[in-house]
């Protein structure tokens, strides 16, 4: 496991964050809990087994989403340190 990897899962809980009451963010996600248990009462046994196998897999793959978007961020954001770094003249030690 990375550093950074290791950084994202023990240090930010992005999805344990509070929700704003009334954001669109809480809307959205008291709309998509309602119409989840919705469908799986609809469902018989073996296919509300498989539905809940697919709502694993697909937080499975945000999850993994989440952590690579970071690490892209986390790297854009070093290699632009990097270029202001590089750019700004700065006095060697002999000059000081």
């Amino acid at each position: 496991m990375s550093m950074l990897e290791e950084l994202w899962i023990s240090g930010l809980d992005y999805q344990g964050r509070p929700v704003k009451k009334g954001s669109a963010m809480e809307r959205k996600m008291c709309l998509y809990a309602k119409n989840a248990e919705k469908m799986k009462g609809m469902l018989t046994g073996p296919q509300a087994e498989q539905y809940e196998k697919t709502i694993d897999a697909f937080n499975d793959v945000l999850t993994q989403s989440e952590i690579e978007a970071y690490e892209f961020g986390f790297t854009l954001a070093a290699r632009l340190m990097m270029d202001v770094v590089q750019t700004m003249e700065l006095s060697s030690i002999d000059e000081a």
